[in-house]
Parts: structure tokens; sequence; C-alpha cells
């Protein structure tokens, strides 16, 4: 499998990526953003049904690979500013939040192969006293806004000029954006100081200052508009809440308990519900400690722990949860185990545990491969799901490559990180035509040797020459039956698709 053709030109990636530490109980000064369906027009028949995901380079730029849905295939990679960590849709363009530029990245799969156009927020000094350190991108009431914890300050950006019209004073570090489905009003969470800002988008002001919970994350907001829910991430003291707002009266109207170190929360509409990921251990799913997911019934007010531990997911680290838009089902993701668990919505009850990348030979716990979640998101159609995968390892030094009838066999200094369905870059080699990404399709025992297709070119050995790095991916799940999408050469090999990075925000369009 030759991932650059399914990636197309514009999905070269590089050789080496740096890692990016995201693991946090308190996510430290700025909150990192979740899996997130975000909202897109119509009218650009190339822009339906995309997945999105964002990706850093350490330093350097990062990326926004484009993965179109229907066709399972990277169908644009633009390259953004420095630590981009946020994206969304609006008026038939992308965009993406790149902290460390303190900028927005926008662009339109028209533009595959030219660069984004930069809208600049207020950045570093000399030029600037202090620089925005943007994180949240929201479209609200036809305009768009951005949330700059370095300002204590939302900017609402006019599309038609690609410039910032105003800045608009809220708490105290704005980590997140929630907008009511009809516009009117968009709710700043203010992580230090326990706040939620009401902001009217048509006149840019603050109206109403709501307290909440100990370290609001993240929030989500129910079909109708009635309700927002607060994520409250609290500390090792203060227990993690969520806060029901009602936007009637912006006022709370409920609070529940979850774990503490929670950082994710999503509504389910054909439900009514609410998903809250607690990786951080706690008592109410059983009488031991455990890992949970919190299931919110917003037509009853109550709540449900459903345990992670124990048959069938093991599950040590929920880090990111997805329900299906037809309501049948939710995903969690599990960083530590490198597996997705899936919910029964009907049962309240955990059915499945998928691998993401897994060792057919190893009957004891086939997910033995490292892959490292860190988002997870579903499609509109609920058909399939997706995960952004941090793992990288390497580069591992080639002690010999060769190439017959079209199979490359390479042999490294390596050991457990290779597996089959890795996307890997071959560098450095001697003979240019072995340089490149492909998808391994097969390891030794010993996990030092694995394959590739390479068709097209002559047979040839080598010894002693080039590298070989493990890259970051994104992760295909099948719902129909809970297996992770096959590539169409090989047949049991998952299918993946290099993420240009480390992987940062994944975010899905209708």
């Amino acid at each position: 499998m030759n991932l650059k053709g399914k990636s197309g030109a514009a999905a070269t990636v590089l050789g080496a990526v740096f890692g990016l530490g995201l693991f946090c109980s308190g996510c430290g000064e700025y909150f990192r953003p979740v899996a997130n369906p975000v909202p897109q027009p119509g009218g650009d028949p190339q822009r339906t049904a995309h997945a999105l995901v964002v990706s850093s380079n350490g330093s350097n730029l990062g990326t926004a690979v484009v993965i179109d849905v229907s066709g399972d295939t990277n169908v644009g990679t633009f390259t953004v500013g420095r630590k981009p960590v946020h994206a969304a849709s609006f008026a038939g363009a992308d965009y993406v939040v790149n902290r460390d530029d303190n900028s927005v990245a926008t662009f339109t799969l028209l533009g595959v192969g030219n660069p984004p156009t930069l809208i600049g927020l207020p950045g570093p000094p000399p030029a600037d006293a202090t620089p925005a350190s943007p994180v949240f991108v929201a479209p609200a009431g036809g305009k768009l806004f951005v949330a700059e914890p370095g300002l204590n300050e939302v900017a609402d950006i006019s599309v038609a000029s690609n410039t910032v019209s105003t800045h608009i004073p809220v708490g105290k570090n704005p980590v997140a954006l929630v907008a009511t489905p009809d516009g009117t009003k968009l709710y700043c969470l203010n992580k230090e100081d326990g706040t939620v800002s009401v902001i009217f988008p048509t006149i840019d002001t603050v109206v109403k200052i709501i307290p909440v919970g100990a370290s609001p994350v993240w929030g989500a907001v129910s079909s109708d508009g009635g309700r927002v829910f607060v994520l409250n991430q609290g500390s090792n003291t203060v227990p993690g809440t969520v806060s029901v707002i009602d936007t009637a009266t912006d006022m709370v109207v409920n609070t529940f308990g979850v774990g503490a170190g929670s950082k994710y929360i999503i509504y389910q509409a054909s439900q009514n519900r609410v998903y809250v990921a607690s990786p951080g251990a706690n008592s109410q799913c059983g009488a031991v400690q455990f890992p949970c997911l919190y299931v919110f019934e917003n037509n009853t007010g109550t709540i449900t722990p459903v345990s992670l531990a124990g048959v069938p997911c093991n599950g040590q680290h929920p880090i990111a949860v997805t329900a299906l838009a037809d309501g049948t089902r939710a995903y969690v993701a599990d960083d530590v185990t490198n597996s997705v668990c899936v919910l029964n919505t009907t049962s309240n009850t955990f059915t499945k545990r998928i691998c993401l990348v897994q060792d057919p030979a190893n009957s004891t716990d086939p997910c033995v491969g490292s892959a490292t979640p860190v988002f997870i998101a579903s499609d509109s159609d609920s058909t399939r799901v997706y995960t952004a995968n941090q793992f990288q390892a390497g580069p591992f030094n080639i002690q010999s490559i060769s190439r017959a009838d079209g199979v490359v066999t390479v042999t490294t200094n390596g050991g457990v990180p290779f597996e089959a369905g890795h996307p890997i870059t071959i560098a450095g080699v001697s003979d240019f035509t072995y340089n490149g990404v492909f998808g391994i399709t097969a390891v030794n025992a010993s996990h030092t040797q694995f394959t590739y297709v390479q068709t097209g070119f002559p047979d040839s050995s080598l010894a002693g020459t080039g590298t070989a790095t493990v890259l970051p991916y994104v992760s295909l799940i099948r719902t129909s039956d809970g297996t992770t999408v096959k590539t169409t050469s090989g047949g049991a090999i998952p299918l993946t698709i290099p993420a240009g990075g480390m992987p940062t925000f994944i975010a899905m369009t209708p």
C-alpha cells in the first residue's frame, strides 16, 4: 500500500516530525480542544462531508489535512501556522487557529497547492506588548469569533476582509466558545476565573457574566438552543462538574458531578444527551476508582456513570468521546490501551473494543500496537468514526532494504513499534526511488522487519542506508461492523492516513 497514492501529491509528509506533549490533568495555561462537529454551510459541492485534521510540527509550521469521507482519502493538505490547535468551517471556508503564530489561517479546497490566507492577531513584543495566543474559533450570528487567552479577549473577524473588526473584553483565560444554533448568543468559557461571558454577536458586547465551576474548559449546546452545558475540569482538590445554563435566563439551573480532570463534553441531538469522558480516577463508577463515561439525560436531568474498567473495554485513560448522529452508539477513545470502546446507547453498556493497530498473531491482547489516540469524531451519516493518533517512533536506522516483485522488505534496528497499518517514512536511502511515505503491510515476529508495496520500480537491494520513521496518523472505523476500515490491497491491513504532523484537533463537517 503506497500512501502517496492514497493522499495525492499534496499530502507529502515531512520525514521527521516532533513530539508535542498534550497530556496533563489540568491542561496548564491553555486548554487543548477535543474532536467536535463544526457547522458547515452548503453551496460548494467540493466541501461536503470532510474531516479536517489539524497537526503541529514542533517549532515548524503545522498542517491541515482534509479527508474526503466518501472516498476515505486525503484530498488536500495545507501548510498553516505554528501550533495549530483548533478549527471551524464558516461561509464555505475552513479556519485554523495558530496559537504560536497569533494568527488564523483560512482556505478552501479550491486553493489546494496554494498557501492559505493568514489573518493576523496581536503578536509578541516588540510589535505588540502581549500576544493573543488564540486557541478557539467559532461562528456566531454571521460572524467569526476567536478566543484570545493572552489578551483576555474575544476577537471578531470580518470574513469579507479577513481582518479583525474588534476585540471584546471577557474573563480571565478564555479557552472555548459556544454559540446558540440561531447565532443570537455566544458563550465564552473563562478558565481562570470560573465564569462564562455571554456575548451578543450583533453588538460585540458582553451582556452578562455567569459564575460556573472551577476551570471551565469545554462546552456544548442543545439542538434547540435552550441549554448550554459547561464542563468544569476541577482540580486535585476540587471535583469536576457540569453546569447547565438556561439560555433564556442565562442562569445555572443544574449542576452534576463528573470526574476531576475531565476535558471533553459533547451533546447528542437525537437522544438529547450529554456525554463526558473522564480519564481521572473517580469513585462514582464502582466501589473502587475507575475511569468513566458519564451519560446525562437532558430530558429527565438524570446522570448515569458507566465504568470502562473490565471486559470488554479494559479502559485505563479515556480521553475523548463521540456519539453517532443516529443515536445508536457512542465511541470512547483510550490513549493508554490504544483502542476505542463502543457504547450501546439503549442499554448504556459497552459491547465492543476496537484495536486501532493490532497484532493478529497475539491471542492474549490484540491491541498491542501503538496508536495513542488524542481525538475522536464521527461523520453526519453515522458510517465512519475517525481517531487522530499521535504515536511516532524513530527514526530507526535501516540495516537493509530490498525490492522484489513490487514488495519492499526493510530490516531495521527497531522493535515493537512496527505494526501492520502504520504509515512509515523511508528517508535517506541512496537509491532515491525507495524514499517516501508508505503503509506497512506485514511485520516479522520480532518487529524489526516489515514490508510495504511499491510497484513500478525495478528489483534491487541495498545494505545499511537510510532511516524509517513511524508517522502519526488517522484511523478510520466502519460503524456497520465496528472494525477498522481495510485497505483495498492486502485486505486485512487497517487503512490509515498520515496526519501531516502531531494531531492537535480533528473536526467533522456535515
